[in-house]
């Protein structure tokens, strides 16, 4: 692949050391669809995570298995609800027109589990909903509250 208009690393930087804004200027003047592609995943936990840190646990150890992908993506993933009737969702940002996890089959391994859409920037609910995120503005999902972030 070319390189995308859009450097994840620059972003990234601005994403973890500047404001909202900042961030949101820097991504609306470089990003490029069909360069990069949006996600959106989530996935209710199994009742069989007894204990919020199994549900901590599961989101861990995604990131470990994907850690090859770190370079080409960007992803948030929030955990909410509480024990017993837990849910993820997150958008990820990587290259690439399509699903981006299939890949490479290391990448594919918890991605199967979750309900991952494309997003559509030029649609103004589903970048409401990345600017929400980009922002840590996301206090609940389907009625359950927020419990903890983890960003890739």
């Amino acid at each position: 692949l070319a390189p995308a208009k859009l450097s994840m690393d620059t972003f990234k930087r601005h994403y973890w050391n500047d404001e909202t804004p900042v961030v949101m200027k820097y991504f609306d003047e470089s990003f490029v669809d069909g360069e990069l592609v949006h996600m959106e995943g989530r996935v209710q936990v199994s009742e069989r995570t007894e204990e919020k840190y199994h549900t901590n646990n599961l989101v861990k150890g995604m990131f470990q298995r994907l850690e090859t992908m770190k370079k080409y993506a960007f992803g948030l993933m929030y955990v909410f609800g509480e024990t017993g009737d837990q849910c993820l969702a997150g958008i990820w940002l990587g290259r690439g027109g399509d699903n981006f996890f299939y890949e490479d089959t290391n990448w594919t391994i918890d991605i199967e589990n979750f309900n991952c859409t494309k997003m559509d920037m030029n649609k103004p609910d589903e970048k409401a909903v990345w600017a929400k995120f980009i922002a840590g503005e996301v206090d609940d999902w389907e009625g359950k509250e927020f419990q903890k972030d983890f960003i890739f």
